[in-house]
């Protein structure tokens, strides 16, 4: 009788298992989508799941007249065996640098066969203005048949929020505040701030194009702290354009 019963159970639970067998995986059924990927610091560990709303693009990294910035794009949902346009639109009252300024061909705006990531390429050309204003170029993804916008707000933190449906590229060429210039150890950025540190630690700006390692750029700011206060203790103290605000290294060098 035992071992009737005990059979009676293995078959029972065959028949369970097996049925669990055939059953099939669950998969994405969300509708498909696109967002704006665009890294907020390759340093990062998880850079992948970290993204900005806004890219700088100094034209003083490179020194070309013509500069290519490939704005990148994750799908949401399946692939698909075949090339799909991704539709972007230039957003006029969020942009301040004219249709001469830049080269946005939509046919190129790609997303490949079998491929999760997609590429909007943007052409900026230096105009003479760049040399004394910062210009912004904003890009919008646009819903059409192929992609919907599931995702508006991407989540860095508790407290941080970034739009990746709209990026916007700053174009300048000016020294700018570069995402490895970090506020905590080199103090308020300016122009003449930036050019300093270049020249004193042999740097070049396209050095700070990404984020530094915490422990390198602490250590440059102890060195730049010491050298100003070299300078105010020699009677030539280093001031900041306007002739009247000293320059400062940054409040966290020493913590």
């Amino acid at each position: 009788m035992k071992k009737t019963i005990a059979n009676v159970v293995l078959l029972v639970f065959c028949a369970v298992y097996c049925a669990g067998c055939r059953s099939e995986i669950q998969t994405y059924h969300g509708a498909t989508g696109i967002y704006f990927a665009m890294p907020e610091g390759s340093t990062y560990a998880n850079a992948d799941t970290l993204y900005t709303d806004s890219t700088p693009l100094p034209f003083i990294i490179s020194l070309k007249q013509d500069s290519v910035l490939v704005l990148k794009v994750k799908l949401l949902g399946k692939t698909q065996p075949r090339q799909r346009l991704i539709p972007v639109r230039v957003v006029p009252e969020l942009t301040t640098l004219p249709a001469e300024g830049y080269d946005l061909d939509e046919a190129t705006c790609l997303l490949e066969a079998g491929q999760v990531y997609g590429k909007v390429p943007v052409t900026f050309h230096c105009l003479p203005r760049l040399q004394d204003e910062e210009l912004k170029l904003t890009l919008e993804l646009v819903e059409n048949e192929e992609f919907s916008l599931p995702v508006k707000l991407w989540r860095n933190s508790s407290t941080e929020y970034v739009d990746v449906v709209r990026h916007t590229v700053v174009v300048s060429d000016m020294y700018v505040q570069l995402p490895g210039y970090a506020v905590g150890h080199f103090g308020p950025f300016s122009q003449k701030k930036m050019k300093l540190l270049l020249e004193l630690f042999s740097m070049k700006l396209s050095d700070f194009n990404e984020k530094l390692p915490v422990t390198f750029t602490k250590a440059l700011g102890q060195k730049f702290d010491r050298y100003l206060k070299e300078q105010a203790a020699k009677g030539t103290p280093v001031y900041e354009d306007d002739g009247v605000t000293l320059m400062t290294a940054g409040a966290y060098i020493y913590m």
